[in-house]
C-alpha cells in the first residue's frame, strides 16, 4: 500500500506542476498584451487598466493613467524606467519611472480617428507605432514629435518590429505582411506561401533578430530564417474549428507557444512543426498575448483579467512515470519500438533527484525536440516521440541529468534510433 501511496503521490505533483497557474489580478478587464523586462518584471495592458509586477507575477498592481475608457492594446517596456503604452482612439502613453506616473502623450475623444495597436522601440528615443489608420508613426526624441508616414489603407497593421533604425517589418489582417529597409517610409511585399488562403496575422516573434514566426488566425504557422524577408510554412495547429489564433511566443528556434480564442493555447519544440494542447485546466477565455523569458518560465495574458504563468515550460504531456522506486543506477534504454513509425518510446531511470534533460537531435546535430526539462525525483520514466512532422532517417536520444548546479552533467548518455516512414 505505501507503494502505491508513493507512485500517486508522485504522479499527483508532476501533473500540478505542468499546469498553467492563474495569477490573482484583482481585475475582469480583459488583457490584450504582456511585456517584461527580465524574469520578474513586466507589465500587462487591456480594457482600461495597466498593471504591473516586480515578482514574476505573484503579485500584479494597478497603476494610475488618464485613458481608462480606452482599449490599450499594446505595451512596450525599454527598461525598468522608460514604458510606452498605445491603445484606441489615438492613445499613446508613456512613463519615465516605471509606472509611478503616465504621462498622456495623446488621449482622443472616444470614437474618434485611428486605433493604435502595436508599438516598437529601439531605445528609449527611437520607435514606431501604427494600427488601424493609414499612417505609421515615426518618432526619434520619445514621442515628443513624430514623422507620420502613409501607408496602404486597407489592412489593419496588428504588430511591427525593427531590428535596427532602417530594417522592419508589419503583419496585420487579411495576409498583410511587409518589409522596409528605410525607416518605415516605404514598405515592399515579402513571398509568404499563404498559396490563395489569407490569413490573418495578429502578434509575431522574433527571436535573434533574424528568425521569426507568424501564428495565422487559421491555425498555420509560419518561418523566416532572415528576417522576414522569406517565409516558409512549417505546420499548423489542428483543431481548432472556428477559434482563432491571436499570438505566438518563440524563446529559441524551436521552442514556442500559440495562443487564441477560448483557451487556445500550444507548444512547439520542433520549430512550430507539430503542436500539442496545453493543460490549462480548461480555461475558456481568450489568450490575447504570450511572454517566455526562457524555455520554462512564461505567461500568458488574455479574457477576464485573466493572466497565467507556468514555471515548467507548460505541460509536460511527453513523460509518464514508471515507478518511484529507486533504481540501482542511472539508465537510458533503447527506444522501442525501433526502427519506429511515426511514435516510439523512451525510457530512462535516475538515482538522485536533478535537472533533467531528454532532447532529441537530427544527424547534422540540430536539436528536433526538447521531451524532458524539469527537475525530477528518483525512478523510472518513459517519454512518448512523435515523428510524424519529419523525415525518414537517424536520429538521436540524449539524456542530462544534473544535480547541485553541476555544468557538465552528473549523467550522459546519447543513442541512436531509425525513423522509416
Amino acid at each position: 500500500m505505501k507503494r502505491i501511496f508513493v507512485i500517486l503521490v508522485m504522479l499527483v505533483s508532476l501533473n500540478a506542476s505542468s499546469q498553467w497557474v492563474h495569477q490573482y489580478t484583482g481585475t475582469t478587464s480583459s488583457f490584450h498584451h504582456i511585456a517584461f523586462i527580465n524574469k520578474y518584471t513586466g507589465w500587462a495592458c487591456g480594457d482600461g487598466v495597466i498593471m504591473k509586477t516586480t515578482n514574476s507575477g505573484t503579485n500584479w498592481n494597478t497603476q494610475s493613467h488618464q485613458a481608462t475608457d480606452k482599449f490599450l492594446w499594446s505595451i512596450f517596456p525599454v527598461d525598468s524606467n522608460v514604458v510606452y503604452c498605445v491603445g484606441y482612439f489615438r492613445t499613446i502613453l508613456k512613463t519615465t519611472n516605471s509606472g509611478n506616473n503616465w504621462i498622456t502623450i495623446r488621449n482622443g475623444p472616444w470614437g474618434t480617428g485611428p486605433s493604435f495597436l502595436t508599438a516598437y522601440f529601439l531605445n528609449k528615443d527611437t520607435g514606431w507605432i501604427s494600427g488601424s489608420g493609414f499612417t505609421i508613426l515615426r518618432t526619434l526624441d520619445g514621442c515628443n514629435t513624430f514623422d507620420s508616414i502613409l501607408t496602404n489603407p486597407s489592412s489593419f497593421i496588428y504588430d511591427i518590429r525593427f531590428k535596427d533604425a532602417m530594417t522592419g517589418i508589419m503583419c496585420g489582417i487579411t495576409g498583410l505582411i511587409k518589409k522596409t529597409s528605410n525607416s518605415g517610409f516605404n514598405w515592399y511585399d515579402v513571398n509568404i506561401p499563404l498559396h490563395g488562403v489569407l490569413s490573418d496575422f495578429y502578434k509575431m516573434s522574433v527571436y535573434q533578430n533574424n528568425f521569426c514566426f507568424l501564428a495565422g488566425g487559421d491555425g498555420r504557422i509560419f518561418s523566416s530564417s532572415d528576417f522576414g524577408s522569406n517565409w516558409d510554412s512549417v505546420g499548423k495547429i489542428q483543431n481548432l474549428g472556428q477559434n482563432k489564433l491571436y499570438c505566438c511566443n518563440f524563446v529559441n528556434r524551436y521552442t514556442g507557444w500559440a495562443g487564441g480564442e477560448f483557451g487556445e493555447l500550444h507548444k512547439t519544440t520542433d520549430g512550430g512543426y507539430s503542436w500539442r494542447n496545453e493543460n490549462t485546466n480548461n480555461d475558456q477565455t481568450f489568450n490575447a498575448a504570450i511572454w517566455f523569458y526562457d524555455t520554462l518560465n512564461g505567461w500568458a495574458a488574455g479574457g477576464g483579467g485573466k493572466i497565467l504563468n507556468t514555471s515548467t515550460g507548460g505541460t509536460t504531456s511527453f513523460i509518464n512515470p514508471i515507478s518511484a522506486e529507486t533504481p540501482s543506477s542511472y539508465s537510458l534504454s533503447q527506444n522501442y519500438p525501433n526502427p519506429f513509425n511515426p511514435t516510439t518510446n523512451i525510457k530512462f531511470s535516475i538515482v538522485n533527484s536533478g535537472d533533467v534533460k531528454l532532447v532529441v537531435y537530427d544527424i547534422q546535430g540540430r536539436e528536433v525536440q526538447t521531451l524532458v526539462n524539469e527537475s525530477l525525483k528518483p525512478g523510472t520514466y518513459e517519454a512518448a516521440f512523435d515523428g510524424s512532422a519529419l523525415n525518414s532517417g537517424v536520429y538521436f536520444y540524449k539524456l542530462v541529468v544534473r544535480h547541485g548546479g553541476s555544468s557538465t552533467g552528473s549523467f550522459t548518455e546519447t543513442k541512436k534510433m531509425l525513423l522509416i516512414k
